[in-house]
């Protein structure tokens, strides 16, 4: 999986997949909707959350005078 592609969401196909759920079984990927929804069962099974997408902000350091 590439940054930024669209994956479709396992729960109704036609939105972006918004997280990446880790389960024994496997994986799932869940639009914000399908995550909200289930997110007490989805706790309960998954071992991993993935928010895919998601840019760090990087703080930029001003130079120190010498």
């Amino acid at each position: 999986m590439t940054l930024n592609q669209w994956i479709p969401c396992d729960g109704c196909g036609s939105a972006q997949a918004l997280y990446q759920l880790k389960l024994i079984q496997g994986e799932l990927y869940l639009c914000g909707h399908h995550y909200n929804k289930n997110k007490e069962a989805i706790d309960k099974v998954s071992y991993e959350v993935i928010e895919l997408n998601k840019t760090e902000e990087t703080i930029e350091l001003e130079k120190a005078e010498i």
